[in-house]
């Protein structure tokens, strides 16, 4: 026959982890690691950034004149329909 033992209890309760104390050096490098690395960030989009607008730009000033050249002719036959009408009132008179 097994007799029961007693066990110990302490056993299965977890122990706390021990809490490490950062110095101030130690929490300094931390925060300009960070920092280099939003910076790092930063000057990563605004190359990207700088290369998607070079390599868009011709393409962008080629759609701008195309506009410009739509809006001249537009306003010819606005300017050109107008007076027309003008001339066709004058002469009904």
């Amino acid at each position: 026959m097994i007799k029961p033992s007693l066990s110990d209890f302490s056993d299965f309760v977890e122990k706390p982890k021990p809490v490490i104390i950062k110095s101030k050096i130690d929490i300094q490098k931390e925060q300009t690691m960070y920092m280099n690395i939003i910076l790092v960030l930063i000057v990563g989009l605004g190359i990207f950034y700088l290369y998607y607008r070079k390599k868009n730009l011709d393409k962008q000033k080629k759609e701008a004149k195309e506009k410009i050249n739509k809006f001249d002719d537009y306003m010819n036959d606005y300017l050109i329909h107008t007076m027309l009408e003008q001339q066709n009132n004058n002469i009904s008179y």
